[in-house]
C-alpha cells in the first residue's frame, strides 16, 4: 500500500510538493507561537524591570536600634538573611546600610574671598554603605579607621574641606558631637547605578530647605564610613537598612500573581520581625502581567486563526488534487478494492506530505520564533516551550488530516460511474447555506467588536479584522462569479470570445469562488495587519521623538548651569552638533526644558506639536540682548563713595561683585570694611584672568557679624556711589554706571535689599527699609538679558494674577513672558515649560544645575564628540537615543502581538499563493485539452493563450484589490483592536 500511495505521488510529484509546503507552514506556525509567547515574555519581563524607575523595582526594609553583640558588619548581614527569609524570592541583587541622621559641620572656618570665615553646616547622614568605595572615585583614600569619614564632592565643596581636615558630626540621638577627619572626596562612578539610587539617603536630590544663596546644588550626601567607626559609637538608635533591587529573573522565573503574593505576604512577616517594608514593586509587576496577558492572548488568537487558513487552505489543495484522481479512484474501485483500503490509498496521498510537512515545520518553527524573539534562557521555560510545540503541531495536522479527509469524503463516497465521468458534480445548496451563516455570525462579532465596552471582548477584538475579512471575502468570491456569469453574454454579443471564455471559466469552474475566498481574506488580513503594525511602529518613534528630544542625549554631570553651556559650546564650536539642556521636573508645580535656543533648530527633533518651527522658537526664545560685562584682568578694583547714615555697633560693611569664572562657577570679589568717604578697594581675582574672563552677575552691600563672619544682605543705615571698576583698564565707566537702562533689580519673588539712583558720578545703591516678608535679594544686575524671561508653554498648571506670570526652575523664581504655546513639548509632555538656557541661567543669578543635564546631539553629530565633551570638564553618566527608546516600546506586549499577528498575515499570503500553485497544477491537463480542443474548433491561437492564462490574472488581481479594499474599509471601521500602548499613550 505505501508502495502505490508513493508511486501516485511521485505521478504528481508538483501537488505533492506544494501539498508539503503547505503543510511545513501549518506546522511551522502552530510550532512557532508557543516559542514566541513564552520568549515574549521573558522579553517583556526584562525590558519591563530594565525601564522602570528604580523606586519601582526596588524594596527596602529598615530596622532601627542599637547593634545587638558582634560587628555591625555581621548585624547587617544577619538583616540581609532576615529579609531574604521574609521576601521568599530569589532575583534580587541585595545592598546593605547603617547610618544615623544629624548635621555635619565643618570644624575651620572656610578660606578663600568668596566664603572667608564661614561656619557651615548639612543635613547629611553618616553612613556605612555596603561596597561603596568601589563603586566611586575617590580623591585621598577609602575610609576605614574608627575617625576617618568620606565627604562626597558637592558636601565637601560647600563645607570647604579637603582629604585630612577634621570635621564635625552631631547626631540627632543626643550623643554629642564627635570629631573626625577626612580621608577622601568620593564622587559616584555612576549615580544612576542601583547601588546609589536605590537609596534616597545617599545622593541629596533636593536643595536644603531655606539654603541661602551660595547654595547652588544639593550638598545633604551621606558621609561615608567603614565598619570602625560604627563599632566604636555603638549608637542606640541605628537605622539598618537593606535595599533589594529586581532583576529580570524575578519576574521571569515567577508569575506576576506569585510575587505579587510573596509581597504581601513579606510586609506582615517584616513587621512580625521588628522591620518595615517599603515597595513600589507592585506597579512593575502590574504592567508586566499586562503585557503577558496580552501577549498570551494576542499570539494564540493569532495562531489559531492562521491554523484555520492553513486547514482551508489545505481543504482546497485537496479538494483540487482530489479532481484529478477522481478517476484513479474509480478504477480502484472497479477492480474491487476494499473501502478501507481505498480510504488508506486516497488518504495516503494527503497524509504523507502532512507528516513530512509537520516534522520540517517542527524546527522552522522554533527557528522562526526565536530569530524574531531571542532564544528562552531559563531550562524549564525552553522544555514547557518545547512539550507546547509539540502539541501544538500534532493539533496542526489533525486538523489538516481531518480537512484532507473532508475534501476527499465526496470522491470516497461517489459512485464508480460519478468517480470515472469527467465533469464534476453539481455543488450541494448545504455549503450556499453555510456561507451566509459565517457571513452572519461575522457581521454580530464586528457589531459586537465595534460598541464593545473599553476592555472587553478582547479576544474578540483581536478576531475582528478576520471576522471581517472572512465576511467581505465570502460575499466578494460569490460576487466575482455572479458578474463573470453576467459576462459571458455580453462579450458574445459583442464579438469577444477570449473574454466570453474567460468569464465561462471564473462562473462556472468548481471550487473558483473558494479560491478567490482564501486570497481575498489573506490579503485583507496582510493589508490590516500591516497598517496596524506600521502605525504603531510610527507612533513608537513618535513617542520616542517627544520623549528622548534629540537623535541622541547624553546625561552628563556638571559644576552649573553655566559650566554646561559654556564646556558645549567650546566642544562644539560650530552649533550644530550639540545642545546643552537642563530639564528641571521638581521645581515647584513647572516642569522646566531650558535649552541653548540658538542651537536648537541644528540639534533638536523638532515637531509641528511644539506650537511653531524650531527657528521661530529659537528667535522668541533668544531675542537680541546687550552684551554682558566682562572682567579679564587678575585683580578687581572698586571706585566707592560710602557714606555710613546710620552707624551700628557689632556690624562690618562689605561690597561685592558676583562673577560667573570662565568655567561657570560663582566667585566673589568682596573689598572691605567699608569706611566713610570715597576710596579704591581692590581684590585679587586670578581665575579672570584665563580667557574669556569673567562675567559680572550682580553687585551688593554686604554686612557680617564680627564673631561669625556670616554674610548677608546690609541693614539700612548705608549708601554707596560706584564710580567705576577697573580690571587693569576700565571695565565699568561711571557713564554706564549712571545710565539706569543698564542695571535692574531681582526679577526673583525677594523683594529688592538696594534703591537705585542714577548719578552724575555713577550708581547710588541705598540700602531700603526693613519690611516684613521673605528674606531681601542683596543684589544690582547689569541688564545682559532680555526681562521677563520669554517661554513656550504647553500647559499652564494653575490660574496665575495677570502680570504675575512666574516660571520656578532651581532655587529661581522669576517673571516669565509667555511667547508661544505648543500642544507637547519634547521631554515634557503635554505640560511644562521651554525657556532658553543662557537668560534663565543669568536672570536666575543662582549658580545652580538642574534634576537632570543634558547634551543633545544631532543625528550628524561626529563620533568624538562625547570625548571632546569630556575633554572639556563634562562626566557622561548615560546615554539614551530615539531608535533605543522605540526599540524598547517596540519589544512591550502590544508591539510583540501585533507582529505576530503580521508575520501570521505573510504565512496566510504564502499559503494562498501556494493554494493558487495547485489550482494551476491540477488544471494543467484538464484545461490543457479544452484548449487543444478549441484550437481544433478553428479558434486563432492568440485567443487561445489569451485564455490560458486570462482567468488565472484576472482572479488573482480582483482577488488582491478587493482585499487591499477591504482592508482600507476594516481599518476605518474596526480601528485598533489592540494599542500599541499598554499604558494608554496616544499620539498626537
Amino acid at each position: 500500500m505505501l508502495a502505490l500511495v508513493l508511486a501516485a505521488l511521485r505521478a504528481r510529484r508538483a501537488q505533492a510538493m506544494t501539498l508539503l509546503l503547505l503543510s511545513t507552514l501549518a506546522a511551522a506556525a502552530a510550532a512557532a507561537a508557543p516559542w514566541y509567547v513564552l520568549a515574549s515574555t521573558e522579553r517583556i519581563a526584562t525590558r519591563h524591570v530594565a525601564a522602570a524607575p528604580i523606586q519601582e523595582r526596588s524594596l527596602e526594609t529598615v530596622g532601627e536600634g542599637a547593634v545587638e553583640g558582634g560587628s555591625v558588619v555581621a548585624q547587617l548581614e544577619a538583616n540581609a538573611a532576615l529579609t531574604a527569609s521574609v521576601v521568599e524570592l530569589g532575583g534580587f541583587t541585595t545592598y546593605t546600610q547603617a547610618y544615623l541622621v544629624g548635621s555635619l559641620i565643618a570644624a575651620t572656618p572656610q578660606d578663600g574671598g568668596s566664603a572667608l570665615g564661614v561656619k557651615r553646616e548639612t543635613d547629611s547622614p553618616l553612613t556605612l554603605r555596603t561596597g561603596a568605595c568601589e563603586r566611586a572615585a575617590i580623591e585621598g583614600r577609602c575610609a576605614t579607621g574608627d575617625t576617618e569619614v568620606m565627604l562626597s564632592y558637592r558636601t565637601a565643596r560647600w563645607l570647604g574641606v579637603k582629604p585630612g581636615d577634621p570635621i564635625s558630626f552631631d547626631a540627632t540621638d543626643g550623643a554629642g558631637p564627635q570629631q573626625f577627619t577626612v580621608v577622601g572626596i568620593y564622587r559616584p562612578l555612576d549615580p544612576t547605578e542601583p547601588f546609589w539610587s536605590s537609596n534616597a539617603q545617599l545622593i541629596a536630590v533636593d536643595l536644603p530647605t531655606g539654603a541661602p544663596p551660595e547654595i547652588t546644588e544639593p550638598v545633604d550626601d551621606a558621609v561615608l564610613a567603614g565598619p570602625a567607626v560604627f563599632d566604636r559609637l555603638r549608637p542606640a538608635k541605628l537605622r539598618m537598612v537593606v535595599d533589594m533591587v529586581a532583576e529580570p529573573a524575578l519576574l521571569v522565573d515567577n508569575s506576576p500573581s506569585e510575587v505579587r503574593a510573596f509581597l504581601d505576604a513579606a510586609t506582615v512577616k517584616a513587621a512580625n520581625n521588628r522591620l518595615t517594608l517599603y515597595t513600589s514593586l507592585y506597579a512593575t509587576v502590574e504592567r508586566v502581567e499586562r503585557d503577558r496577558q496580552l501577549v498570551s492572548l494576542g499570539v494564540p488568537v493569532g495562531a489559531f486563526q492562521l491554523l484555520l487558513l492553513c486547514w482551508f487552505a489545505l481543504y482546497l489543495a485537496v479538494k483540487y488534487t482530489g479532481e484529478e484522481r477522481r478517476p484513479d479512484v474509480g478504477l480502484v474501485k472497479l477492480r474491487g478494492a476494499t473501502r478501507g483500503r481505498t480510504w488508506a490509498l486516497v488518504g495516503g496521498q494527503s497524509a504523507v506530505p502532512m507528516l513530512a510537512g509537520a516534522l520540517l515545520g517542527l524546527p522552522l518553527g522554533y527557528l522562526v520564533a526565536t530569530a524574531v524573539t531571542g532564544a528562552i534562557q531559563d531550562a524549564t521555560v525552553v522544555r514547557q516551550a518545547a512539550t507546547l510545540s509539540v502539541q501544538a503541531v500534532v493539533v496542526a495536522v489533525v486538523g489538516a488530516l481531518l480537512a484532507a479527509l473532508l475534501a476527499e469524503r465526496r470522491s470516497l463516497g461517489a459512485t464508480v460511474a460519478e468517480l470515472l465521468r469527467q465533469t464534476p458534480g453539481k455543488a450541494r445548496a448545504w455549503r450556499d447555506l453555510f456561507d451566509l451563516v459565517l457571513v452572519i455570525v461575522a457581521g454580530i462579532a464586528l457589531y459586537q467588536v465595534k460598541h464593545r465596552a473599553s476592555g472587553d471582548a478582547a479576544g474578540l477584538a483581536l478576531l475582528a479584522p478576520g471576522l471581517a475579512a472572512l465576511a467581505g471575502a465570502l460575499v466578494a468570491s460569490r460576487a466575482i462569479t455572479a458578474v463573470a456569469g453576467r459576462l459571458v453574454e455580453g462579450a458574445l454579443r459583442h464579438g469577444r470570445p477570449a473574454r466570453a471564455l474567460t468569464a465561462i471559466y471564473l462562473a462556472r469552474r468548481p471550487g473558483v469562488h473558494r479560491l478567490a475566498a482564501l486570497m481575498i481574506v489573506t490579503v485583507a488580513l496582510l493589508g490590516t495587519s500591516f497598517v496596524t503594525w506600521s502605525a504603531g511602529e510610527r507612533a513608537g518613534h513618535t513617542r520616542a521623538e517627544l520623549e528622548v528630544g534629540a537623535e541622541r542625549v547624553l546625561n552628563v554631570r556638571a559644576e552649573n548651569r553655566l559650566a554646561l553651556l559654556r564646556a558645549v559650546r567650546a566642544a562644539d564650536g560650530s552649533g550644530r552638533q550639540a545642545m546643552a539642556v537642563v530639564q528641571s521636573l521638581r521645581s515647584g508645580q513647572d516642569r522646566v526644558l531650558l535649552v541653548d535656543s540658538p542651537r536648537l533648530p541644528a540639534v533638536a527633533a523638532w515637531r509641528p506639536e511644539y506650537g511653531m518651527t524650531a527657528e521661530q522658537a529659537a528667535a522668541a526664545l533668544h531675542p537680541p540682548a546687550p552684551d554682558p560685562i566682562m572682567i579679564t584682568g587678575g585683580e578687581l578694583a572698586f571706585d566707592l563713595d560710602v557714606r555710613v547714615t546710620k552707624p551700628e555697633s557689632g556690624r562690618t560693611l562689605f561690597f561685592e561683585a558676583v562673577l560667573a569664572d570662565p568655567a561657570g562657577a560663582r566667585l566673589v570679589a568682596r573689598v572691605g570694611p567699608l569706611q566713610d568717604g570715597a576710596a579704591v578697594l581692590k581684590t585679587p581675582i586670578p581665575a579672570c584672568a584665563k580667557a574669556p574672563g569673567c562675567r559680572l552677575s550682580s553687585l551688593a552691600i554686604t554686612q557680617s557679624t564680627l564673631e561669625q563672619k556670616v554674610f548677608f544682605a546690609a541693614r539700612p543705615g548705608i549708601e554707596v556711589t560706584v564710580r567705576g571698576l577697573s580690571d587693569g583698564q576700565p571695565a565699568v565707566t561711571a557713564e554706564s554706571l549712571a545710565d539706569r537702562a543698564r542695571w535692574r533689580l531681582a526679577v526673583s519673588p525677594a523683594p529688592p535689599n538696594l534703591i537705585v539712583t542714577p548719578t552724575g558720578g555713577g550708581l547710588l545703591l541705598r540700602v531700603a527699609p526693613i519690611r516684613p516678608g521673605p528674606a531681601s535679594d542683596a543684589g544690582v544686575y547689569p541688564v545682559d538679558t532680555p526681562a521677563p524671561l520669554a517661554t513656550i508653554r504647553a500647559r499652564k498648571l494653575q490660574s496665575r494674577i495677570a502680570g504675575d506670570q512666574r516660571v520656578t526652575y532651581g532655587s529661581a523664581s522669576i517673571a516669565e513672558r509667555v511667547v508661544g504655546t505648543a500642544t507637547r513639548l519634547p521631554r515634557l509632555g503635554e505640560q511644562g515649560v521651554l525657556a532658553d538656557l543662557e537668560y534663565a541661567d543669568r536672570l536666575g543669578a543662582d549658580f545652580g544645575a538642574g534634576e537632570s543635564m543634558q547634551v543633545w546631539l544631532a543625528a550628524g553629530a561626529p563620533a568624538d564628540i562625547r570625548s571632546r565633551l569630556e575633554a572639556q570638564g563634562l562626566i557622561v553618566i548615560g546615554e539614551e537615543s530615539i531608535d533605543d527608546t522605540a526599540a524598547r516600546y517596540a519589544a512591550f506586549g502590544p508591539p510583540l502581538t501585533l507582529q505576530f499577528m503580521l508575520l501570521s498575515a505573510v504565512i496566510g499570503v504564502a499559503l494562498a499563493i501556494g493554494s493558487a500553485f495547485i489550482v494551476a497544477a491540477v488544471e494543467r491537463r484538464p484545461r490543457a485539452a479544452e484548449l487543444a480542443a478549441l484550437r481544433t474548433q478553428g479558434a486563432p491561437a492568440r485567443v487561445v493563450q489569451r485564455v490560458a492564462v486570462e482567468g488565472y490574472l484576472i482572479l488573482a488581481g480582483v482577488s488582491v484589490l478587493t482585499g487591499i479594499l477591504l482592508a482600507v474599509l476594516i481599518r476605518a471601521y474596526v480601528g485598533d483592536v489592540l494599542p500599541y500602548f499598554a499604558d494608554g499613550w496616544s499620539a498626537p
